[in-house]
C-alpha cells in the first residue's frame, strides 16, 4: 500500500501520548528511547524536525513494552480529546451539528495524527464513521492503532458535546486475541471482529443536534485554514501548489497575481508563464479554491448564502450564485440540501 500522506506532523500527536504514559509512571526518556527525539523538542513543539513512520512506530512498541498490555489503545485513545487536533479540532467543535463537524474531520482526517483514511457516511438510520489504513501498518501495531483510533473518536469529542456518543455497534479490522468480552465491556455496545475496515456506528438521530460552540463564521475561517494546513502537509512541490497555499492563507481574502507574484518573489508575467507550462493559470486556480471552498462551507457549515458570498470574495450573493452553478451545473441551495440529505 503506497504511503498516501506525509506523516511528519504526527509528531504533534506524541505529548498527547506523555502525558497519559507519565499519568501511569512511566518516564518520557524511557518513552522515547531509541527514537532520536528528545522531551525538549516536544514540549517546545519542534515541528520542522525530522520525524519519520518508524521513529513514530519505534515509540509507540517502546510503550507497548514498558506496560506489557497488548490493550494500551483502548486506555490511550480517551487521552486524545479533540482540542488536542489544534485547527483540525477548532473547525469540528465550532460546526454546526455533529453531522456536519463529522464531515470535517473526513474533509481533514490527514491532519488527525491518525494512519487511517476517515469516512463518514449515514445509512439506514445510523452515522457510520469508518478507518481504512492510509498507510502501510506493522502487524505488531495494527491492533494497538485500531484500538486507540476508535476510542478517541468516542471519547475525543464528550466534553464538547451535550450528548457523549454512545456507539451501536463498533467493527474492528483485528480478531480481537480472544478478548472479544473486554471489547464489548470498553464500548458497551455490540462489537465484530476481522472486518475489512473499522466502523463506529451511532443514531443518526442525534447527528443534526446543534453542537454547544457552533459558530459558522469560526467554523468557515477554520476549514480554510486546514485545508491550507493540508495542502502544506501533503507538501505539494509545483507552482501550481504554492499558489494555491498564499490564496488559502488569509480567509476572505483572494489576492490577485501581482500579490501571489510578489509573495513567489517573481514578476506576474513569469508567474503566468510558470503556470502555462503546467497547463493551469492563475484565475483555474483561484476557480478552483473558491469552488473548493464554497463546497465545504456549503456542505459543512449553516452560514447564510450572503456570507459564503462574502467570504469567497464575491460583492453579491447573486455573483457567488452564477459563479456556482457554472462550477457545479446545480444552484448552492439545491447543493446543500443534497449534501445534507
Amino acid at each position: 500500500m503506497a504511503n498516501k500522506n506525509d506523516s511528519r506532523h504526527h509528531i504533534k500527536g506524541l505529548p498527547i501520548a506523555l502525558n497519559a504514559m507519565a499519568d501511569m509512571g512511566f518516564s518520557a526518556s524511557d518513552c522515547l528511547a531509541g527514537t532520536g527525539l528528545t522531551e525538549a523538542q516536544l514540549e517546545n513543539n519542534a515541528t520542522d524536525i525530522p520525524f519519520t513512520l518508524e521513529q513514530e512506530f519505534h515509540f509507540h512498541r517502546n510503550l507497548l513494552a514498558l506496560t506489557g498490555n497488548p490493550m494500551l489503545g483502548l486506555l490511550l485513545g480517551k487521552a486524545y480529546r479533540i482540542e488536542s487536533y489544534g485547527l483540525l479540532g477548532y473547525a469540528f467543535l465550532s460546526a454546526s451539528t455533529l453531522r456536519h463537524a463529522l464531515a470535517v474531520m473526513q474533509n481533514f482526517g490527514p491532519l488527525a495524527f491518525s494512519p487511517f483514511e476517515i469516512n463518514f457516511r449515514v445509512a439506514g438510520g445510523r452515522g457510520i464513521l469508518s478507518m481504512r489504513p492510509g498507510l502501510r501498518l506493522p502487524e505488531d501495531l495494527l491492533t494497538f492503532y485500531i484500538d486507540r483510533d476508535i476510542t478517541a473518536a468516542i471519547h475525543g469529542s464528550s466534553g464538547s458535546l451535550r450528548e457523549p456518543i454512545e456507539p451501536m455497534q463498533v467493527k474492528l479490522m483485528h480478531d480481537g486475541q480472544g478478548r472479544e468480552l473486554i471489547y464489548e465491556r470498553h464500548f458497551d455496545c455490540p462489537v465484530s471482529f476481522g472486518n475489512n475496515a473499522s466502523e463506529l456506528h451511532m443514531d443518526a438521530a442525534a447527528l443534526d443536534e446543534p453542537m454547544p460552540l457552533r459558530d459558522s463564521e469560526t467554523s468557515a475561517m477554520m476549514q480554510q485554514q486546514c485545508r491550507l494546513l493540508l495542502s502544506r502537509v501533503r507538501g505539494g512541490g509545483n507552482i501550481g501548489d504554492k499558489v494555491r497555499q498564499i490564496i488559502l492563507s488569509r480567509p476572505g481574502y483572494f489576492p490577485d497575481i501581482d500579490f501571489v507574484a510578489e509573495k513567489l518573489n517573481t514578476t506576474s508575467r513569469t508567474l503566468r508563464r510558470r503556470l502555462a507550462r503546467e497547463n493551469s493559470s492563475y484565475q483555474d486556480i483561484l476557480a478552483g479554491v473558491r469552488y473548493q471552498l464554497a463546497r465545504e462551507y456549503l456542505a459543512n457549515s449553516a452560514l447564510p448564502l450572503e456570507e459564503i458570498s462574502v467570504l469567497l470574495g464575491y460583492s453579491a450573493p447573486g455573483n457567488f450564485s452564477n459563479a456556482f452553478k457554472r462550477w457545479h451545473g446545480s444552484s448552492p441551495r439545491a447543493y446543500r440540501q443534497a449534501a445534507n440529505c
